[in-house]
């Protein structure tokens, strides 16, 4: 009610639901007890009796005539003089399809309501009444001539719009005056008023409007007797209209409607101001809009808004009003939803369990605003500064003083140059402008910039291949190691103070040792362990010393191995007195200052799919090999010739591009963030990361041998696609835990949870992506509202005169990509990461093909694909098919007219009789409806088979030899049936189970000499159901030819109503069974088989259920 007298609401038909408002509640009136409120405690001070701690009343009903309300609204009235009761408009519709309005009073004392056409006074009590001049004032109804009652409106009416009361000549507003309404109907917009004896009809086009907000803000208008009132009313297709209602002399005179522009479809529209709108959407992303002052092309402020792009306007629509600024994710309305699994399938062998981390992909949105979201746990990074800079191979960040809590330089290594950032004050920066390669403004702000400087000991001439702090006897150390030398240098000075190299050694190496080759690849630690690999596949171990205060680089011992070394990584273990005296903690914030020395160095080598394990420790002459990783699926120590030709074959061909040893921390708290929690109990595990050519990142758990007769041991191993690039690995601190960074075409964060004292669970690795969103100006081809971009080499970078934030628990880095350097703040860890493709039209079903690396998506087509709104065209309903990296569309099929997506399946189906393993290929099985506007029930529909490849050549033998054959969508045949296949499901024995309409059938391809398929039914089929809309097996989930564990080929169907029921397939009499049912009446929504004997089910009444099969029962 406007007067805030009463709440009115509409749950069944036939009733409307009141719940009172009680007159002068005081909001900042402390509540009282139970006992006070009904009187037993301290009565009220005099002259407040009126007041009272509940907000409302008891609620009650009232019975109307009126059955099927489509809208209701208060009429509006004098805001402090008005003595009518509530009067509620109602807009309905009768038995005949013909639509009314008509309105009806509350009487809020009786607890009723006054029908219309009475003229019955309301006998308020004392609570009830109002006040007027500050005297009591009975309530009444409105005289019958002023109630307001409109009938035989237009047909497609669906929402009632309260205008306030007329203003007199004088300015004012009669005390009685009631309001009239707007009445908004697809084809025209109403104004009737009963009171003023008025109504004013707009014609308006095909537009189905679905919210409705004034304009608050009072504008001039153009003569002083006219008052204008503005309302904005967004439709189906997302437009956004301006509705104008022009009185003069208190009488409506015109109503003026016009298009401002296009968002999303708007379930809600919120006024702000400043022409500032807020479109709340329940069917796409809801947004802040700008209305602007003058018309601008479309495409202008689709470029700036971000996301939208110019195939979601109308052709016709060319400039627009509306500039969007801000977008809000919504991943509803989620119609379908699929996993597609971000690596292959590992096996914890502590837990006996698989496992295998996916990202879950949905069809989102309607219409113009479908989408198909990706959602996985993300990270997001607040970019700080950006500059254009091309060509960065390397980066590593460097302390002025080994204890320092920031780091000073930022080294980049270029093609044969080296160039050196450093974080100087803003008042201490040169006005010689060499700091205008960062963003100025913003980094003044933040107390300091990047300029560029020089370390007289660096060799500034060639490629950096490492650059790191070392602490050596009590020397601050830099170490740099270029393609012909190890340099070591004074950090205080700056100045080198000694080096070493491979072509003339060492101060303390004999004249016996012969000059070796270029160093190809360093890796140091902080303790002053060195270890190069030069051409040839020669490594030799150095380490740096500090004799009588002089650094010296001694030459510990080398090795020569088989093939050239691709990668090396020399960082320690974390040992469990770690946290004692050879560490420290910097700010709290668990950045390790260790000085610990390595036991081992991990190698890989070129086209040798492997890891090597070599020992540091200087009793022996030679680096001596600890341990031979197979990177393929086996882990055995000593990898034989057969298990070289296993790991080729299956396509485990790509080798080793970066290593990481590294002792990762899980932590857990009773906290929502347990990532950021110092008390959290802890877990630690020696993990090596592998990061492969083809984006993938391979991981083991290592086990240290605790005395001199055991071995290193690797386990668990782990492997996940992180995308399509190289991988580099980037270990970093984030808050108290040790995460990796893995660079890529979708940077990652890997990080470790689970698997705390007092937990049954192991621990678990996790895999974040860092949201990394750029503003494409150019075309999108991909339809993608936003995009991830690539990160080549990385680094940790703190700073506090770069980055403001004070939080200990959020880590900065240094990325950069092959034209952009970026500095940013990592948030938090444990969030959700969204990615949003546009399809232009409604999403319905999905599926994710891994044989052929693709997403297939069954879309219902908008107006634009030939559709018509009301008519019986072809609704232009395909299916497309879009590559799961890239999200390219790689091919689309059109569906015939009137025909419907209810199922999309990926297969693997036996196309043999023989069931051998060598004959099951993967498929894509669709089932579709044909929905005639004449038929209740679908009499036919089909089921599609299709082949899709995945567009790589299966002689692939290195990352140098990319070869690709043409993605292809093949249609292998296709199944009519006699109703709408509902639901497809893998069964045992390469075949597929279906259901359509009542029935579900077991369905076999067989495939001639000519590749021509044919799918076909099995056996007789099961009845007994009213709709068979789901069937679930666990066929999926098995190997083809397994069946379930009590050796039965069972599957549970899904009833529209009569909730689950549990079959069996008989091979030997090829016929359905029923084992088992569920006799409740449960309307199923979908269906999950968890086990032989235990079933996940939701229905309508947004309920989950279990149910558990008695095998026992007779």
């Amino acid at each position: 009610d406007p007067l805030h007298r009463c709440i009115a609401l509409h749950l069944y038909d036939g009733f409307v639901t009141v719940i009172p408002i009680h007159r002068g509640y005081d909001i900042n009136t402390p509540r009282t007890s139970s006992s006070s409120a009904d009187g037993g405690g301290k009565q009220a001070p005099r002259g407040m009796a009126s007041l009272t701690t509940k907000p409302f009343g008891d609620a009650f009903h009232t019975r109307i005539e009126q059955r099927t309300v489509l809208s209701m609204t208060f009429l509006k009235t004098h805001p402090t003089r008005s003595t009518y009761i509530p009067q509620l408009a109602l807009l309905y519709q009768d038995a005949r399809g013909f639509q009314h309005v008509i309105s009806h009073g509350i009487d809020l004392s009786k607890k009723c309501m006054v029908l219309y056409g009475s003229t019955a006074a309301a006998n308020n009590s004392a609570q009830d009444a109002i006040e007027i001049d500050g005297k009591p004032a009975a309530s009444v109804m409105p005289p019958p001539g002023e109630q307001l009652k409109k009938s035989r409106i237009e047909g497609g009416s669906a929402m009632l719009v309260s205008v306030p009361p007329a203003k007199t000549a004088g300015g004012g507003t009669k005390a009685n005056a009631l309001g009239g309404v707007l009445i908004l109907g697809q084809r025209q917009i109403t104004y009737h008023s009963t009171a003023e004896g008025a109504t004013k009809v707009l014609p308006i086009g095909q537009s189905l409007l679905l919210s409705c907000c004034p304009v608050v803000e009072k504008e001039g208008s153009a003569s002083g007797d006219e008052d204008m009132l503005r309302y904005l009313l967004g439709d189906e297709t997302g437009r956004i209209h301006l509705l104008v209602v022009g009185r003069k002399g208190g009488l409506v005179t015109n109503l003026h409607f016009e298009t401002l522009g296009t968002s999303s479809v708007s379930s809600a529209l919120v006024y702000l101001g400043n022409g500032m709108v807020f479109v709340g959407s329940q069917f796409a992303n809801s947004q802040l809009v700008q209305i602007l002052d003058n018309p601008v092309p479309v495409s202008t402020v689709n470029s700036s808004g971000g996301e939208e792009s110019e195939d979601g306007m109308s052709p016709l629509e060319e400039t627009t009003y509306l500039q969007t600024l801000e977008e809000y994710t919504n991943l509803g309305p989620i119609v379908d939803f699929d996993l597609r699994p971000t690596g292959d399938e590992s096996k914890d062998d502590s837990a006996g369990t698989n496992y295998r981390q996916s990202v879950v992909v949905t069809c989102s949105g309607v219409a113009k605003d479908g989408t198909v979201r990706l959602v996985r746990n993300g990270v997001g990074m607040r970019e700080q500064a950006e500059v254009e800079m091309e060509g960065i191979k390397g980066m590593w960040s460097l302390r002025r003083g080994f204890d320092e809590q920031d780091d000073t330089f930022l080294v980049q290594s270029f093609v044969r140059e080296t160039r050196i950032l450093g974080v100087q004050s803003s008042k201490h920066l040169e006005m010689d402008g060499s700091q205008d390669d960062m963003d100025d403004d913003d980094e003044e702000e933040e107390g300091g910039a990047l300029a560029e400087v020089t370390i007289g000991g660096f060799n500034s001439s060639k490629s950096t291949l490492f650059a790191g702090n070392v602490s050596v006897g009590g020397a601050d150390l830099l170490v740099q190691v270029v393609d012909d030398s190890v340099r070591v240098v004074d950090s205080a000075t700056l100045e080198m103070v000694t080096d070493w190299s491979p072509f003339r050694g060492g101060e303390d190496e004999s004249d016996e040792d012969e000059p070796m080759g270029f160093i190809t690849v360093a890796s140091s630690n902080q303790s002053g362990q060195i270890v190069v690999a030069l051409r040839g596949g020669t490594l030799v171990y150095l380490v740096v010393e500090n004799k009588n205060s002089k650094p010296t680089i001694r030459k510990v011992k080398s090795v020569t191995l088989e093939r050239e070394i691709s990668c090396i990584d020399l960082r320690p273990f974390e040992s469990p007195s770690s946290s004692g005296n050879d560490s420290m903690e910097v700010d709290g914030g668990g950045v390790s200052r260790s000085t610990e020395r390595s036991h081992l160095v991990a190698v890989g080598l070129w086209d040798d799919f492997s890891v090597r394990f070599l020992d540091l420790n200087e009793s022996s002459n030679t680096l001596d090999q600890l341990l031979h990783i197979n990177l393929g699926r086996s882990v055995d120590a000593n990898m034989g010739n057969d298990a070289e030709e296993q790991a080729a074959d299956s396509g485990q061909h790509m080798m080793a591009r970066s290593l990481c040893l590294v002792t990762m921390e899980s932590q857990s708290s009773n906290s929502t963030s347990a990532v950021n929690n110092s008390t959290s109990s802890s877990n630690k595990v020696d993990m090596l990361f592998v990061g492969l050519g083809d984006g993938k990142c391979i991981s083991f758990g290592v086990t240290r041998p605790e005395s001199s007769s055991e071995e290193w041991l690797v386990h668990s191993r782990k492997e996940v696609s992180l995308g399509t690039q190289g991988i580099h690995l980037v270990p970093f601190h984030h808050g108290a835990r040790v995460c990796v960074l893995a660079t890529g075409d979708r940077p990652t964060v890997v990080y470790l949870t689970g698997g705390n004292s007092g937990s049954n669970s192991n621990p678990k690795l996790c895999y974040s992506t860092i949201s990394l969103t750029v503003e494409d100006d150019d075309e999108d081809e991909g339809h993608a509202s936003h995009r991830n971009i690539s990160v080549n080499v990385a680094t940790p970078f703190r700073s506090s005169l770069l980055f403001s934030s004070t939080n200990k628990n959020n880590s900065s880095l240094c990325v950069a990509d092959e034209n952009t350097l970026r500095l940013g703040m990592i948030d938090d860890i444990q969030k959700l990461h969204v990615t949003s493709y546009k399809l232009g039209m409604t999403p319905r079903r999905i599926a994710h093909h891994e044989a052929g690396r693709v997403y297939c998506v069954g879309c219902i087509g908008g107006a634009g694909e030939g559709a018509q709104i009301g008519g019986e065209a072809n609704m232009g309903n395909c299916v497309r098919f879009f590559d799961d990296s890239t999200f390219e569309e790689v091919n689309r099929i059109d569906l015939e007219p009137f025909e419907m997506i209810l199922d999309v399946t990926s297969v693997s189906l036996c196309t043999s009789s023989n069931s051998s393993g060598d004959n099951y290929k993967p498929y894509i099985l669709i089932g579709t409806a044909y929905s005639y506007p004449d038929e209740d029930e679908p009499s036919q529909g089909r089921v599609l088979v299709v082949e899709c490849n995945s567009g790589e050549s299966s002689n692939l033998k290195s990352d140098s030899e990319d070869e690709m054959v043409t993605r292809c969508v093949r249609h292998v045949t296709q199944m009519p049936t006699r109703g709408g296949v509902y639901s497809i499901t893998p069964f045992y024995g390469g075949t597929v189970m279906i259901t359509v309409n009542s029935k579900t059938h077991l369905c076999k391809l067989s495939l001639g000499d000519n590749e021509i398929g044919e799918l076909k039914l099995v056996g007789a089929g099961h009845h007994g159901h009213m709709i068979s809309l789901y069937c679930k097996s666990l066929a999926g989930e098995r190997s083809s030819k397994e069946g379930s564990s009590s050796g039965k080929q069972l599957a549970i169907v899904g009833d529209l109503m009569r909730s689950i029921s549990l079959v069996e397939y008989l091979p030997k009499h090829q016929v359905i069974e029923e084992l088992a049912r569920d006799y409740n009446a449960n309307f199923c929504t979908s269906i999950e088989m968890l086990t032989d004997n235990i079933y996940l089910g939701s229905e309508n009444f947004a309920n989950l259920f279990v149910l558990r099969h008695n095998a026992d029962a007779p």
